[in-house]
């Protein structure tokens, strides 16, 4: 549970920057110009936060994201063998 709460936080938090850099897009200015690049920065740093954190619950294997994607066979697979028209 408090795996969902961090994810969803750093999400809003990247929301919130982005939506803060297009306030100083909009007003414009010198000042206002230095408030985008700072805001888009900490946009960049927080989304390559969150991929990281993803990764890493991942591989630990706090978080499972193979299993609903790509389902995994515990069986292994009979091999069969084919023999072509020749008998080999």
């Amino acid at each position: 549970m408090w795996v969902k709460v961090v994810v969803i936080i750093l999400m809003l938090a990247i929301l919130f920057s982005l939506f803060r850099g297009l306030f100083f897009l909009n007003k414009g200015g010198e000042e206002n110009s230095r408030k985008l690049v700072k805001s888009l920065s900490w946009r960049i740093g927080l989304s390559l936060l969150l991929f990281i954190v993803v990764m890493l619950l991942d591989h630990y294997g706090v978080l499972n994201m193979r299993e609903g994607v790509l389902p995994v066979e515990t069986t292994p697979e009979s091999t069969v063998e084919t023999t072509d028209e020749s008998g080999r």
